[in-house]
């Protein structure tokens, strides 16, 4: 069936939530007799060119994990059947790991693939494409068969990250490629006229049609879900679905946990907002004490939806500050707050550091067999390197630090010739005010105004200090200045709460930060959404986007300067335009008090 046929067929359904509460699940199922403690596996098979043996199983077994994933293999049937007969051979279950998400080939028009609000596409097709749902059926069923074999096949875990090309978000809001509308528009009997992509949201929202455009595409994936756990059901009503990012996107919460979630087989929501410290900068107690806080808040969105389900907390040990004796903590911790852990594995060598982590990993697994979750109150035994208080200097050039995960936004300030870049490397006002100007961008931490990265922060400007506060970064953390701004709540294209899928900004005000733009000059942002603010009585708005909301608000704060900054800079590609010339110009204008 097609995209257009499909949701032509589909009446628009409201999603109905219940608030109770519903039971922990622990012991209603096999796989949860106990804490599942899952390892999806990137460093073990790695060590053997991406292929897990028997020797891995048993070695996994024996550090206290009862349930195994490679990372690979999770789509070939054979590969599956081995890993589930091994994992069984050791009393272990096994979860098959793969996309949410299908690439899309390079022929695939744009009617078929993921459209954002701004009309760019993504190299994935679309959550309303029959390649999408008919792929992920096959797959899934192809698990559940295998399941009636051999019992310790658990369940299919779904990875619902983004990770193609032009990616904005994870997988999935609402489509807006042509399909889709083409359908909606069929099915409320009105005429679509000639659209290009980036006209597509303007039209439903120029109808009022939004949220009844979500709710049309909401009722398919219902549908589809619907069917898929049916026919799974049908084979093994016990087998179980894992997905993940939780608490999760639009089509998780409002597609999948109505229909995908059951009594006898209860889904298995996986987290990935603890995966290391919330920053590499903060000690260990408060570092474990912020991740206790985030899990109990993100628990809220499935434990108000009253589905069936387990909630387990993510550990990465890739991140910045992820080290053995914190990743053993963290997993005691989110056993305690949670219904149990799962670790992306990657980052530790198998010949270096892998044994340290698996010895911590052990003590915590073993907490959980006892249900004492003792290790993470524990006193930390070993050193933190929780950043530097000296800084390299190389050249007589104003001096600019970079938090980031991109390195094209490094570039563009240092193509200039003005700067020396650094990587940020410490917290402490010893160390920051060797910098003339700070850029955070990816430095989401949700701390509070006197939390000690946000005090030294604040003195660092007040002191003299240029401070640029990026994308989620502003958004995130409780404002260092609110009377200049504070994060803001978007009303239209929004996707997460915060972000704007939109792409145009518009000068709002004459400024010295920037340089040859006057006010109304329009220009379009390389990431394809933004966040906005809330101006307070001491902030300057000089830009806003194309529904009149702030995205860059400054201020001169005490001796020093701050930009709030609703843009995220080089995703994938160098800064042009109006955006290359406002981020250098506000940069200049925050290094002006370094020179």
């Amino acid at each position: 069936m097609s995209v257009n046929r499909f949701l032509a067929a589909v009446a628009v359904a409201t999603l109905l939530c219940s608030c109770t509460t519903p039971p922990r699940y622990r012991g209603s199922h096999p796989f949860l007799k106990e804490q599942p403690r899952i390892l999806v596996d990137k460093v073990l098979m790695l060590d053997n060119k991406w292929v897990m043996t028997e020797d891995h199983v048993r070695e996994i077994k024996a550090a206290g994990f009862n349930v195994v994933s490679p990372r690979l293999g999770g789509t070939d049937p054979a590969r599956v059947r081995k890993v589930a007969a091994m994992a069984q051979k050791h009393d272990m279950f096994y979860v098959a790991w793969m996309r949410g998400s299908l690439s899309t080939p390079k022929n695939v028009p744009e009617s078929e693939r993921y459209v954002y609000a701004d009309g760019h596409s993504c190299d994935i097709y679309s959550p309303n494409a029959d390649a999408l749902w008919d792929w992920m059926e096959k797959t899934i069923l192809e698990h559940v068969r295998i399941s009636v074999e051999i019992p310790a096949m658990a369940g299919s875990f779904l990875d619902f990250e983004n990770y193609a090309k032009g990616k904005a978000g994870n997988c999935y809001n609402v489509s807006y490629d042509s399909s889709t509308l083409q359908a909606f528009a069929a099915a409320r009997g009105l005429t679509l006229p000639e659209l290009g992509a980036a006209q597509h949201a303007e039209w439903v929202a120029e109808q009022k049609l939004e949220d009844a455009f979500r709710d049309f595409q909401i009722a398919g994936w219902r549908e589809r879900a619907r069917r898929i756990r049916e026919k799974i059901d049908a084979i093994n009503p016990g087998f179980l679905l894992l997905i993940y990012p939780a608490p999760g996107t639009l089509l998780m919460t409002e597609g999948l946990y109505p229909e995908w979630a059951t009594e006898e087989a209860p889904l298995v929501l996986c987290n990935a907002s603890t995966y290391g410290r919330p920053s590499e900068f903060i000690e260990e107690a408060a570092a474990l004490k912020a991740n206790r806080k985030i899990l109990k808040d993100t628990m809220k969105v499935p434990r108000a939806a009253g589905i069936p389900h387990v909630y387990l907390g993510g550990i990465d040990p890739v991140c910045a500050g992820a080290d053995p004796e914190f990743c053993g903590k963290n997993a005691s911790l989110i056993c305690d707050v949670t219904d149990g852990y799962w670790i992306f594995y990657e980052g530790p060598e198998y010949k270096k550091d892998h044994p340290e982590y698996f010895r911590w990993f052990k003590q915590a697994n073993a907490d959980s067999v006892a249900g004492e979750f003792d290790l993470w109150r524990q006193p930390r035994s070993q050193p933190e390197q929780l950043g530097d208080t000296t800084l390299e200097r190389k050249t007589d050039l104003l001096q600019v630090g970079i938090y980031n995960t991109r390195k094209k936004l490094g570039e563009d300030i240092e193509s200039t010739g003005k700067y020396e870049i650094h990587k940020v490397r410490g917290m402490s006002l010893e160390y920051l005010q060797k910098l003339d100007v700070i850029v955070l961008q990816n430095f989401n931490l949700a701390i509070e105004t006197d939390h000690p990265i946000s005090i030294n922060l604040r003195k660092y400007v007040e002191q003299g200090g240029g401070l640029l506060l990026g994308h989620d970064t502003a958004w995130f953390m409780e404002s260092l200045f609110p009377k200049v701004a504070k994060r803001g709540y978007p009303k239209h294209k929004v996707d997460s709460v915060r972000h704007v899928l939109d792409t145009t900004l518009v000068v709002a005000a004459q400024h010295p930060g920037l340089p040859g733009l006057a006010p109304g000059a329009r220009f379009e942002t390389e990431f394809g959404d933004h966040m906005i603010f809330k101006p307070g009585p001491e902030g300057s708005v000089i830009v806003r986007n194309q529904f009149g909301d702030p995205v860059y608000v400054v201020a001169d704060v005490g001796k020093g300067r701050v930009v709030y900054s609703g843009c995220y800079y080089g995703y994938s590609k160098n800064l042009k335009g109006g955006e290359r010339a406002t981020l250098l110009g506000l940069v200049d204008w925050l290094a002006e008090n370094g020179e």
